[in-house]
């Protein structure tokens, strides 16, 4: 088929010229073929479909494996509440499955999503517990250290690599503050751990705009807006 207003030849499954969207010559209406700009991928729809499935189901395993905890806690031994310990072990497992293991997300966001609910886990159990805060004074400080330098060596072997986690690396560098907000408000006993924290994070930010490119630096640039 030829296309009256552009002249080039059409594929008789067209419906249409898929330049100027015009009717094509001799084309009858009763024999048109109905043609899909955006073709439907069959394989790709059941596998989403697929994912989503296991998902609500692991969300479903989750809520039931806290749920049976705490009522057997409840029906048994209440001096010991143990199940507040499983609790956040439960949420933190379902968390790596579905964000970590299961997700597309950035490599960056899986990072700052592992550091933030393992924190929050060994925060959780350390308040439940009863016990001085461990968990604020060593175990959080070095975990947001592991972090950035973990995302520091990603951006140093991937080429182009400081600016796809720029906003990530920024993230970090801000949490790393954090222990130090922690034993200014008494959550945290131990100064060095917070202190060698944010010496870290600031260090990282310092080498990372030096070591890296222009273009980098005028994205953080626009990332602070300034």
């Amino acid at each position: 088929m030829r296309c009256e207003s552009c002249g080039v030849s059409v594929d008789p499954a067209h419906q249409a010229c898929p330049l100027c969207r015009r009717n094509v010559q001799g084309k009858d209406d009763k024999h048109r073929i109905i043609n899909s700009w955006y073709p439907v991928y069959e394989a790709a729809e059941e596998q989403h479909a697929s994912s989503s499935l296991v998902s609500k189901w692991l969300t479903f395993l989750a809520v039931s494996v806290m749920g049976i905890s705490v009522l057997i806690n409840l029906l048994g031994n209440r001096e010991v509440w143990w199940s507040l310990t499983l609790i956040p072990c439960v949420l933190y497992a379902w968390l790596s499955i579905r964000h970590t293991l299961m997700s597309g997300s950035h490599l960056g966001g899986k990072v700052i999503v592992q550091l933030l609910g393992l924190s929050g886990m060994l925060l959780w159990i350390n308040v439940a517990i009863g016990t001085t805060y461990w968990s604020t004074g060593y175990v959080i400080p070095f975990l947001m250290m592991a972090a950035t330098l973990l995302i520091t060596v990603i951006c140093c072997s991937r080429k182009m690599g400081w600016r796809e986690f720029a906003g990530y690396l920024l993230t970090l560098i801000l949490l790393g503050i954090v222990p130090l907000l922690l034993y200014a408000v008494g959550m945290s006993h131990v100064l060095w751990t917070a202190v060698a924290a944010a010496v870290h994070a600031l260090l990282t930010f310092g080498g990372m705009c030096l070591i890296a490119d222009k273009g980098f630096r005028k994205e953080m640039k626009r990332r602070l807006h300034f």
